[in-house]
């Protein structure tokens, strides 16, 4: 069976570009699972545009939505590659206004589900001997940001459970890292307003928001160096110097 690799959140901005880079990597040796959950129509899109991939609707806030990444993962061969992508950054909520739901929402899909998925497909790569998993962490993991709270700690705990099990699956074969986006063009940033993206931009030091692209590169760079394992790369432009 084929080598599978799983992109979540593969719909958005830098979950499609992280899917059209391992595709033209692997050259159609690996089978890319995209998984989305909100955006059919980019997802389908983007499965158009990579002949060798298929698609998965699921919820992987929820036990059920995370087995149905799995069972899908599974069905079409081996999981090699995980890229835990998806990933929510609202409501933005000041801290001493910050709500017990938006703990529940941020939390569940950007922590909670990328601690058990990588439990379960850790487990499968251990069992075949080999496997990356890539978590896609942020630069407000290490930089205060009024409303990012909950984002800023969901983060922040990814990227010492990064760490934590690269040290527990190293010696099984499976190597873990995450890459810590700064500001990057996509749907996320939009919304931001100019006179908050120009402040934005004075505390980076190459002065501008960076492309999917630059994400999608360091994360290859993760998957291909078989000798790094439990970094966090930073591709913020120089915004926590």
């Amino acid at each position: 069976m084929a080598d599978v690799a799983i992109i979540t959140g593969a719909s958005g901005g830098i979950g499609s570009a992280v899917a059209r880079m391992l595709a033209r990597k692997s050259d159609g040796a690996l089978r890319l699972g995209l998984h989305y959950f909100g955006n059919h129509a980019k997802a389908e899109a983007l499965g158009k545009d990579i002949p060798n991939s298929f698609l998965v609707k699921a919820d992987i806030s929820t036990a059920d939505g995370r087995r149905t990444l799995l069972e899908a993962a599974l069905k079409e061969g081996t999981p090699y590659i995980l890229v835990n992508n998806a990933g929510v950054d609202k409501p933005h909520e000041p801290a001493l206004l910050i709500q017990e739901s938006s703990f529940d929402a941020i939390i569940n899909t950007n922590l909670r589900s990328a601690v058990f998925l990588m439990k379960d497909f850790g487990k499968e790569m251990m069992g075949a001997g080999s496997g990356v998993i890539v978590n896609v962490s942020s630069v407000l993991a290490r930089k205060a940001l009024v409303g990012s709270a909950l984002y800023r700690a969901s983060k922040a705990a990814l990227e010492e459970l990064t760490r934590q099990f690269a040290a527990e699956l190293g010696p099984r074969g499976v190597r873990v890292n995450a890459v810590a986006p700064g500001f990057i063009e996509t749907a996320m940033t939009e919304g931001i307003d100019e006179a908050m993206k120009e402040k934005i931009r004075s505390q980076i030091a190459l002065g501008e928001f960076g492309q999917a692209e630059a994400v999608a590169s360091a994360v290859g760079q993760l998957v291909e160096n078989d000798y790094i394992n439990g970094a966090v790369l930073a591709v913020d432009g120089g915004m926590i110097l």
